[in-house]
């Protein structure tokens, strides 16, 4: 059998019937089972011929202050934001050698997070990791595994925060 070989921007070679696989989207903040779900989320797109998006949501918060001080602390939130997504993308590249998608968005974390999946028709999976200890496996990993599943097109795969790569 003859099969084509394509190139893609990468320069990576795929056989015709292998095809890339979209974005695996992951949530950037600054809990414990983040660097868990990186991790996976890196290992599997490899496999996958996937990239890996990441996405740091600036949840809105009622600023009941002058105008100066709710922009200097609108703006000091969204550097921090773009501090973390840096240092996602570097270790998103020196685990598996692809940049990552980035994608930031305002608002409540479920909103945004749905709003993001429904937004860019490349994410084909949500990648989350759950804690494995204590009473919840986290907002996120509880709202999407319940009444929130509805709300999303792509499936959802939650990681155990102990799992090691």
């Amino acid at each position: 059998m003859d099969e084509e070989i394509l190139k893609k921007s990468d320069d990576v070679s795929y056989a015709s019937h292998q095809k890339w696989g979209g974005t695996y989207l992951i949530v950037a903040d600054e809990s414990e089972e983040f660097s868990v779900a990186l991790k996976y989320a890196t290992q599997m797109a490899n496999r996958n011929k996937c990239r890996v998006g990441v996405l740091r949501v600036l949840e809105t918060q009622d600023f009941m202050h002058w105008g100066n001080v709710e922009k200097r602390m609108r703006n000091e939130q969204r550097e921090q934001a773009e501090k973390m997504l840096n240092r996602a993308c570097f270790l998103i590249h020196e685990f598996g050698g692809k940049l990552p998608t980035v994608y930031m968005e305002k608002g409540p974390r479920i909103d945004a997070l749905t709003r993001a999946i429904e937004g860019d028709s490349s994410i084909s999976m949500l990648i989350l990791a759950g804690r494995t200890h204590g009473t919840s496996p986290g907002p996120l990993v509880s709202h999407f595994t319940g009444k929130g599943l509805g709300r999303l097109r792509v499936p959802v795969l939650v990681v155990p925060d102990h799992y090691d790569i």
